[in-house]
């Protein structure tokens, strides 16, 4: 068996135990590393002895450095792209062993000529929309009542200050018109079967109550319900109806009924003239073919209530970045004037670097956005509150976008104190006003700052995509964040053959990256189709 070995890398394959049983059913013996170009992978390569076959990324990835590590000991060593290799008959992807032949994705079914994109944030709209540009059939699920994601919550961006939904809004428009895009919202992926080129994705659409051909968004319903609820989309910082549209931009534009918590007293269904309200609706399974599939539904933000520290939930004033942000919105839960939880004007503020980033208790990652977006709302405030003593405690000021530094040059000139410290607990002051204790690394002594709004710059943390894609893994790291199999070559790859990523649903990103990425992960998309179609001609 020494001649006959195989150094097999993990990261290509959909169904790795299955492949592994094949090619030693041939008569070779596997050695499998999840990653073969890592140093613990090439070691692996090393350490096997005679003749042997590689079996990993193509020439066009790493074969260089895997070649050099195969012949370390002076032995020929033969390469099979896992990625490329076509079946001579085009009904199944395979390799060749000395002359044998071992399948790795049997019964692969005619190309399906259109895409899945689960999540409908910037990113999933773009990359929808680049896809229905090329012709291109594009399933777009959204889990929440509209489009937008967390970017439609915001006032501004960074690095220009341009108010969001005026960025986001046409692009929304265009998603939801155009005709090669099926918008399915309120809705999740419950699982998916099939393989590349031939998915077949079971999504559940939960009922609105409110027939969604028939109704305008005219807030006629919300008028007269007399259920009054925290609205989730602002946070809880402001109320909402039983029955609603998402916000007051939102992509569709249409209400829906909160069952769980309507009292069924049916005013609406009077006060509806297009007769839209349906009390008997239910929910719908819908069962989608795609050739391909692309994994957009963002990630979460850290709970701040989780470091109790910090006083969130339990000192008035102790607010997060997302809350300063809707409280700065003209549609927010004030209108758009600048109080604090009390509804008093806000004349002092300080921002609260790395609040579940860069902690090894939590998450000892930087999540890239926090001081750029800390800086942007500085200067919002600002604008808002041009007389306000705003403070940025921070412990590394991280601005490495294109513009992000000169933003931050700027909020110094404005008259925005920097301060690198580390906060270590913010307590009750005077007033009830947050009182910050901190660090000051400069003075190397303890601080205390008062202020009237102390506002939590809390990083980003993988979301739980749980959908279940039949046999096949797809890896995640140890945060939540889906894993690339190689994230410098391919970057906008998962596990599974023909599922791909973007944003933040596989690592902390900004805005520019994520649509920067949306538009990768189409062109990617298109040039996969275009390769199945290839192998099943």
């Amino acid at each position: 068996m020494a001649d006959r070995n195989v150094a097999l890398c993990l990261a290509p394959l959909a169904s790795p135990d299955g492949f592994i049983s094949q090619v030693e059913a041939k008569g070779f013996r596997v050695s499998a590393h999840e990653r073969l170009c890592s140093p613990e992978g090439l070691e692996l390569i090393r350490s096997m002895s005679g003749p042997l076959v590689v079996a990993a990324c193509g020439p066009d990835r790493a074969r260089g450095l895997l070649a050099s590590a195969a012949g370390d000991n002076g032995r020929e060593a033969r390469f099979i792209d896992l990625y490329l290799t076509p079946d001579e008959v085009g009904a199944s992807l395979v390799v060749s062993l000395g002359g044998e032949t071992v399948s790795r994705a049997e019964g692969l079914e005619p190309v399906q000529d259109a895409v899945l994109v689960v999540g409908g944030g910037v990113g999933g709209c773009r990359a929808a929309l680049d896809l229905a540009e090329m012709g291109i059939l594009v399933y777009l699920v959204e889990k929440n009542l509209g489009l937008g994601g967390i970017m439609a919550r915001l006032d501004k961006t960074f690095p220009t200050l341009d108010c969001s939904i005026c960025i986001l809004g046409p692009i929304l428009v265009d998603a939801a018109s155009h005709p090669l895009i099926e918008v399915i919202n309120n809705a999740q992926v419950t699982g998916v079967e099939g393989s590349a080129g031939a998915f077949r994705a079971r999504v559940r659409q939960e009922p609105f109550y409110v027939d969604q051909d028939k109704c305008s968004g005219c807030g006629a319903c919300a008028e007269v319900c007399p259920v009054i609820l925290p609205s989730t989309w602002n946070l809880g910082m402001k109320p909402r109806k039983a029955v609603r549209v998402l916000f007051e931009q939102a992509v569709p534009l249409c209400s829906a009924i909160d069952r769980e918590n309507c009292i069924e007293c049916r005013l609406c269904e009077d006060a509806c003239e297009r007769k839209a309200i349906n009390f008997d609706d239910e929910p719908r399974e819908l069962d989608l073919d795609a050739g391909a599939i692309i994994l957009a539904a963002g990630a979460k933000t850290f709970d701040p209530a989780r470091a109790p520290e910090m006083g969130y939930g339990t000192v008035p004033g102790v607010i997060t970045n997302l809350e300063l942000e809707r409280v700065l919105c003209a549609t927010g839960p004030t209108g758009g004037e600048f109080l604090d939880p009390r509804g008093r004007p806000v004349e002092s503020v300080a921002f609260i670097q790395c609040v579940g980033s860069r902690d090894m208790k939590f998450n000892p990652y930087c999540s890239g956005y926090c001081c750029t977006a800390s800086v942007k709302e500085a200067m919002m405030i600002r604008e808002h509150a041009p007389d306000a003593r705003v403070h940025i405690l921070y412990n590394d000021l991280r601005t490495a976008g294109k513009g992000f530094e000169e933003l931050a040059l700027r909020a110094r000139e404005e008259g925005i104190e920097f301060i690198r410290g580390l906060a270590g607990k913010i307590v009750p002051g005077p007033d009830s006003k947050p009182e910050i204790i901190y660090e000051d690394m400069k003075r190397g002594e303890l601080g205390r700052l008062v202020v009237d709004l102390a506002v939590l710059a809390v990083g980003l943390e993988g979301s739980q995509v749980n959908i279940r894609f039949g046999n096949a893994r797809l890896i995640k790291d140890g945060y939540g964040f889906i894993r690339e199999p190689n994230p410098f070559l391919r970057p906008l790859y998962t596990s599974v053959e023909g599922i791909f990523t973007l944003g933040t649903v596989h690592g902390p990103r900004d805005i520019s990256e994520t649509a920067s990425e949306a538009s990768g992960a189409a062109a990617e998309v298109a040039a996969f189709l275009g390769r199945i179609a290839k192998r099943g001609a």
